[in-house]
């Protein structure tokens, strides 16, 4: 008798947190949606991946250059509590447009991982702050006290948001090429040191203030 594999139970979309919708009208005119992910938009999340410079695909997703459609399903099929994932899209000729993705998985008691990813086309308009924040804020009334993460010590586009975003930013003591980034949630005003001056000196120490995507390594 030949042996069969199951197969895994069709998703089922999950509560729709329809509350973390929010639009935005930049200068130029153009309205961009942010918005909780469906599963219809693994092929757009796949087109932003696509759109991507080889190093920032390296940079996010641990060295895969082409994701399977097994990959961007899981990115598109969230249930929103372990796992929530944010797009920001924009219609251009008619067609919806992801530009951005923000998500975060929860790793561990109270805390989560997250990442971010911007279209290199439309950095600089305050889009990644916007996606950056709103995760901040859903994982906060989501009872999560620990946003974290590690960033490429080059990536000095990605650290300097995080600083503007009140992250912690401190060198990875195991791995040289890391920084490790963390936000505690809902502490406002804590008593902590400013990481902007401490973790911009390091950098120029090092020689690293240079321009990379804006991409973190981490992969939720």
């Amino acid at each position: 008798m030949q042996a069969t594999s199951a197969k895994p139970p069709p998703y089922r979309i999950h509560h729709y947190p329809a509350s973390l919708i929010d639009t935005r009208t930049l200068r130029s005119g153009r309205r961009l949606t942010l918005r909780p992910v469906l599963p219809q938009d693994g092929q757009l999340i796949g087109e932003l991946v696509a759109g991507l410079s080889p190093a920032a695909r390296r940079q996010r997703f641990h060295g895969a250059v082409k994701l399977s459609a097994a990959r961007l399903q899981h990115m598109s099929c969230v249930d929103y509590t372990h796992h929530l994932a944010l797009v920001v899209t924009v219609q251009v000729d008619g067609t919806e447009r992801v530009v951005a993705d923000a998500r975060y998985c929860v790793s561990g008691d109270r805390s989560a991982e997250f990442a971010l990813v911007v279209d290199v086309r439309w950095q600089g308009l305050g889009i990644g702050a916007w996606a950056l924040l709103a995760l901040q804020n859903a994982a906060a009334t989501a009872g999560i006290a620990w946003l974290q993460g590690a960033v490429q010590r080059g990536n000095a586009p990605m650290l300097a948001l995080v600083q503007r975003c009140g992250f912690d930013c401190t060198p990875d003591p195991g791995d040289e090429q890391l920084v490790k980034v963390a936000v505690r949630l809902g502490a406002a005003g804590a008593a902590t040191p400013s990481p902007q001056r401490r973790l911009g000196s390091w950098l120029s120490r090092a020689g690293l203030l240079f321009q990379h995507p804006l991409t973190p390594r981490l992969t939720p």
